[in-house]
């Protein structure tokens, strides 16, 4: 067993080299000008020189919600997390039983999250919200600052101190550019920099105006940047390097760490792989095991005809008609339920139980069915085949009753082949829930590959496929291993 391991193990290494290599090549020798799609972003995000004030101060207004048809008061609870009764409170003219008027606006808080504060301003980068939001209590120290839905918030009408002065050092950082970008276009001469002494360090004041420097960078230093300056095998060697080390290059868009971007997406994906996974064994097993005791029966055609459907429909066509049988106004006119497609509590099943099976369940069971299609037929032709063997039928002559015949003596025997396509369902899920994804906006690496792909970020896109590649590798290794848990019979010499 351990030498068998071993050998796995080691087979591993060629195989992940063959697959960086393959998408090395791919990405690298495809037709296009990843400079040009780098600088048309830029293009497109701003004006080529558009400045950019310095804000010391904000007067903070109310957060409203824009009623859209079919909110209730309810709903509007449910979405912000907060009480119905907290809502009814700052909306004091509002039917708590009645339909809301679609085009008005309804009070959600009155004032504005600290955090949703620290993005809009830049006071930390986004994935760092936590360390914006103390930057803004620790400069106000005078405002008592409440919390809603355990988040502080800032109260309408105070005016809130985001900074006494910055520097370019700070801007950088906050803009996931360097310094010296700042600097390149804010020459002598300019507004910003009349005197040509301004630094990386020098104070800046609320009031004064400064270039963003995002919208004005050199084609030669793009490629400095990106990393594609250098010889196509030069950067095959530092990408191998860099994979081993798991030391992965930063977004070509967002200078983000491609690691921190694929971190922050797999939890969502995970969350859905696994609920789709747990469906597709809950209708496999069940339905193969059944069909074939029922063999050439009125359930098994039944259920070999719902098998072939599922695996001709597509995971989304079968999504899109759940939708429309669960939403308000469709089938029902009160609907089954509503799919928090906005709610960012719904994607985790740790911050909201309720909202995880309201968002995942349609894509979970699209997807589930499916890959459970496939298993479930592979599961009634296996099982078939061990009921012919000669110990079964020696079961059967023992007067031993068709449940313990089945459970004792033929599903364990019929489950080793059953457990290799599942490996390979496990995989198509990965690529296959891509779709799902986009459609339920769900964040998860499927949706960000797509993105990424669009936007020609290459490092992402490597960095990506490399985890999702590993993760079918570890998979298949995991699945081998447990053909001897589940037949005694196999031995690995």
């Amino acid at each position: 067993m351990q030498k068998y391991l071993i050998r796995r193990l080691l087979l591993v290494i060629p195989t992940l080299w063959l697959v960086i290599s393959l998408l090395f090549l791919g990405l690298n020798l495809l037709p296009g000008d990843y400079v040009t799609i780098k600088l048309a972003n830029l293009e497109a995000s701003g004006a080529t020189t558009q400045p950019a004030d310095i804000i010391g101060e904000i007067e903070i207004e109310r957060t409203l919600h824009r009623v859209v048809a079919g909110d209730t008061v309810d709903t509007l609870a449910f979405e912000y997390g907060v009480p119905a009764d907290a809502i009814l409170e700052l909306n004091p003219r509002l039917d708590p039983d009645a339909e809301l008027r679609a085009g008005s606006s309804v009070i959600i808080i009155d004032g504005q999250l600290l955090s949703v504060i620290s993005k809009r301003e830049r006071m930390a980068l986004p994935e760092d919200v936590d360390q914006g939001v103390a930057r803004l209590i620790e400069r106000n120290p005078e405002i008592d600052f409440p919390t809603f839905a355990g988040e502080p918030y800032a109260p309408a009408g105070v005016v809130l101190k985001l900074r006494d002065s910055t520097t370019i050092n700070e801007l950088a950082e906050v803009n996931r550019v360097t310094p010296e970008d700042y600097l390149n276009v804010n020459l002598e001469g300019t507004p910003s920099n009349l005197d040509g002494n301004l630094a990386a360090d020098t104070p800046l004041l609320p009031g004064a105006t400064i270039i963003a420097p995002t919208r004005e960078i050199t084609e030669a230093s793009v490629k400095h940047r990106l990393g594609i300056d250098k010889a196509l095998g030069v950067q095959y060697v530092e990408f191998l390097w860099d994979t081993i080390r798991l030391k992965f290059r930063p977004s070509f868009q967002t200078n983000e760490p491609s690691m921190d971007i694929f971190l922050r997406t797999l939890p969502r994906t995970l969350h859905l792989n696994v609920y789709a996974l747990i469906v597709a064994i809950l209708v496999a097993l069940p339905v193969g095991i059944f069909s074939a005791m029922r063999q050439d029966q009125a359930p098994d055609y039944l259920l070999r005809g719902f098998a072939i459907f599922a695996l001709a429909a597509p995971p989304f066509w079968i999504a899109t008609m759940l939708i429309f049988v669960v939403s308000p106004g469709s089938l029902f006119e009160g609907g089954l339920w509503s799919i928090p497609l906005a709610d960012e509590e719904a994607r985790s099943i740790f911050t909201s139980v309720p909202g995880f099976f309201a968002l995942y369940t349609i894509p979970a069971v699209a997807g589930g069915i499916a890959a459970g299609a496939g298993l479930m037929r592979i599961t009634r032709s296996e099982l078939l085949e061990v009921l012919r063997q000669d110990y079964v039928r020696t079961a059967w002559s023992k007067g031993l009753r068709e449940r313990q015949v089945i459970r004792r003596h033929a599903l364990r025997n019929a489950l080793v082949p059953v457990l290799s396509v599942c490996g390979l369902q496990v995989a198509a899920l990965v690529g296959g829930n891509i779709i799902l994804e986009v459609l339920f906006n769900i964040p998860g690496v499927g949706l960000a590959l797509l993105q990424r792909i669009y936007q020609a970020d290459n490092p992402v896109i490597q960095t990506m496929v490399f985890f999702l590649a590993l993760f079918v590798i570890i998979i298949n290794i995991v699945i081998d291993i447990s053909y001897a848990l589940i037949d005694p019979r196999i031995r690995y010499n």
